[in-house]
């Protein structure tokens, strides 16, 4: 059995001097923005986390607390990972002998966990020796001897697949899924994890902002899954052919090559395959080499016969590559032929049909396999809606957000409006049935139906309800249970079923990987399949990341396969449903509503039981804001420096706000630079200046000088890359 590192000093200690100092440890990895859950070293104590706690809906909380009380037969203390020092104290009440666990994904880390007991950590620092061990890595003992590598990943890009890191250097990763024990933290027997020291490095290190990214060999090592796969090095023969060909090539003039309408290899084409394509091409993130190794993979996956000087002109021409040199160029297409990407048009439902391959030989004799132009101008019909400019028939949409927005209600209320062919938000519905799959239990979505009913006109229909969403991925004939589902409602109705609803996509996908093209592909194959035998619409619901600015939570394959999304958002005196995808037609249109609180009922001890329901936003009397963004005329205002200061101390001060403990003072919470960045720029949304024209956001630089501003002024101070409301 391994001995345990720095266990000498500290001796099985069952004092309060121990507990104190793991208590300790978890307020101060809080107050640095990390968050933290106890465990007893191996097993979290708590459910949920690898979830921070702000970002749990009541459902989730109540299926979470009834998972744990079916396995422990004890109701959990607390749900999720925590940064709250008023939930940090009622924990470490209830399990005074824990040590203070860090989630990997809420914050942002990356964690490579080297066993020793197969010479993980001797086989890591080889490579690193190789590759060189970047600059502002943590590294800190384990209990057992073992070491912990601890890097950022801004973007939750991995989970714990380790792939040939794990074969080749008995190394784990601790990624977005995953938790390891701060440094320092104690168990009851005495076991440490690292010393004191390592605890103020990582604190010093999570402080600075400086924390690395994974270096690429091991994002690659990561990524190969297979044993067959190898990790590729300036040795590959693949790598070595094309450095020569970089070397010696000749390249063509980038038009020729890119050009929509000349160009080999127009990049509109990929763009419209794989929104996520030009999303990234479009915004490109900071890190080149990984802006590079996406957008060659999508190159590849688009047009195999696409060379590496190509790929080098592709660079040479776009912002989000930077200067990269031959080697990497080599390494990075070598990679992407590797592991391209899917890159087609969505299917139209024909992919469903049986096919007879007997004959292939002959297909060059068979007629029909093109037809003209004017045979589609002739047959072409215009988009048939469900609802006017929003959601079209025969269609696979998406209506995502952040929880608590209100996207249930919002769903529900259209679905009711659509069952009866009534308009909404001014927009004409086509009537029809409507089928409505949810998750949450029969008791949650009654009181959002009373709450409908009871403030509404209810003649003409009802919505269908399926207390079971169909598991999209598992089952092979979930698309045909919905399509037969469905054929019983029209029986019943003697109407068409126009909308089918699934909310929501998690509950749909139980046991998929969310951020797996292949697994995503797979769900949306069988939608599509759904919405072309019934020639319905198919809206599923689902969560955005805690960054709503990019996009949905998951896989880039459901953007790139769905007709349309939607995006609720949350705002002041009013949330937004606006349209951020819409094939083949304008995608201007936005709604303006708000949830409005109502009385359902009283319960036993009659207080009032209420719900919401959705109701436009209007301006004076009865005038319907739910209007085209370009027909609302935003508040204007002066955007001089000052006038940017005191927005910047608005969105200081509500953040403060949210995130202080009872009777903590504003001026003793951390705020991030980055988070205060997002806050002002939603605020800039809201407003025009003097002129009429909207407030331009600010890239970083622009925001650094309002903050340096704010500071010079004294009304904020700055400390180790934190910065303070001063009171």
């Amino acid at each position: 059995m391994d001995k345990p590192v720095n266990t000498s000093a500290q001796a099985i200690d069952n004092s309060g001097a121990r507990r104190s100092r793991n208590r300790k440890t978890a307020f101060q990895l809080a107050k640095v923005g990390l968050w933290v859950f106890p465990s007893n070293g191996k097993v979290p104590l708590v459910p949920r986390f690898n979830k921070a706690d702000t970002s749990l809906t009541k459902a989730d909380v109540e299926a979470a607390v009834e998972e744990f009380m079916e396995k422990h037969e004890v109701e959990p203390v607390h749900v999720g990972a925590t940064r709250d020092p008023e939930v940090i104290k009622k924990l470490w009440r209830r399990f005074p002998d824990a040590v203070p666990s860090v989630s990997c994904g809420p914050s942002k880390l990356v964690v490579l966990d080297s066993d020793v007991k197969d010479g993980g950590p001797a086989k890591m620092a080889k490579l690193f020796a190789e590759i060189g061990l970047p600059e502002g890595v943590h590294v800190s003992a384990t209990r057992s001897g073992g070491r912990h590598y601890v890097f950022s990943d801004p973007f939750g890009t991995f989970t714990n697949q380790a792939g040939l890191l794990k074969k080749l250097y008995s190394t784990d990763v601790r990624g977005r899924n995953g938790q390891f024990v701060a440094p320092s933290s104690i168990r009851a027997d005495g076991a440490a994890y690292g010393s004191d020291e390592d605890r103020i490095k990582f604190l010093r290190a999570v402080v600075s902002g400086k924390l690395p990214q994974l270096p690429q060999e091991i994002v690659e090592l990561i990524g190969a899954s297979t044993e067959s796969e190898t990790s590729l090095s300036d040795k590959d023969a693949e790598v070595k052919r094309y450095m020569e060909e970089l070397e010696s090539g000749e390249r063509e003039d980038h038009a020729a090559l890119f050009d929509p309408v000349a160009g080999k290899y127009p990049l509109d084409y990929i763009k419209e395959c794989r929104p996520d394509f030009g999303f990234a091409y479009d915004h490109p993130g900071e890190d080149r080499s990984a802006n590079r190794m996406q957008a060659a993979t999508f190159l590849v996956g688009a047009y195999p016969e696409l060379s590496v000087n190509d790929y080098a002109v592709f660079c040479e021409e776009w912002d989000g590559a930077g200067d990269p040199d031959t080697r990497q160029l080599a390494r990075e297409f070598a990679r992407a032929k590797l592991n391209p990407a899917h890159v087609s048009k969505p299917s139209d439902g024909s992919a469903f049909e049986a096919v007879d391959d007997e004959d292939d030989d002959s297909l060059g004799a068979k007629p029909g396999l093109t037809q003209r132009a004017g045979e589609l101008v002739a047959n072409y019909r215009p988009i048939r809606w469900l609802v006017k400019r929003l959601i079209p028939l025969n269609s696979v949409g998406a209506l995502y957000g952040l929880p608590n927005v209100g996207k249930s209600f919002v769903v529900f209320d259209l679905a009711s409006h659509a069952r009866r062919g009534r308009e909404w938000f001014g927009r004409k519905t086509r009537s029809g049935d409507v089928l409505y799959c949810y998750a949450e239990g029969a008791e949650g979505f009654a009181g959002r139906a009373k709450a409908w009913a009871d403030n509404n006109d209810t003649r003409g229909g009802d919505v269908a309800l399926m207390d079971n969403v169909p598991n999209l991925f598992r089952d092979s004939k979930a698309a045909e249970k919905l399509i037969a589902a469905a054929r019983e409602c029209e029986a019943q109705s003697g109407q068409p079923v126009r909308l089918i609803i699934l909310d929501t996509l998690a509950a749909a996908t139980t046991g998929a990987d969310g951020s797996s093209d292949k697994d995503m592909g797979t769900v949306c194959e069988r939608l599509r399949k759904v919405a072309s035998a019934l020639d319905c619409a198919v809206l599923i619901v689902h969560h955005s990341g805690k960054d709503v600015s990019k996009g949905m939570r998951g896989s880039s394959a459901i953007l790139g396969a769905v007709d349309f999304t939607l995006l609720a958002e949350e705002g002041k005196g009013a949330s937004m449903l606006s349209v951020e995808k819409m094939r083949d037609a304008s995608k201007a249109q936005s709604i303006r509503f708000k949830l409005v609180e109502v009385v359902i009922g009283r319960d036993e001890d009659g207080e009032d039981v209420t719900s919401c329901i959705v109701r436009p936003v209007t301006v004076g009397e009865g005038i319907d804001m739910a209007v085209d963004d370009e027909e609302v005329t935003p508040l204007k205002v002066s955007d001089r420096r000052e006038d940017r200061v005191a927005m910047l101390m608005g969105v200081a001060r509500e953040q403060a706000e949210k995130a202080a403990a009872a009777d903590e003072p504003l001026s003793s919470v951390a705020l991030m630079p980055a988070a205060l960045r997002e806050a002002l720029n939603a605020e800039r949304r809201q407003f025009c200046d003097l002129d009429g024209k909207p407030l331009a956001l600010l890239d970083r630089t622009g925001v650094k000088r309002v903050i340096d501003k704010a500071v010079e002024d004294k009304v904020l101070s700055e400390r180790r890359g934190r910065l303070y409301v001063v009171d």
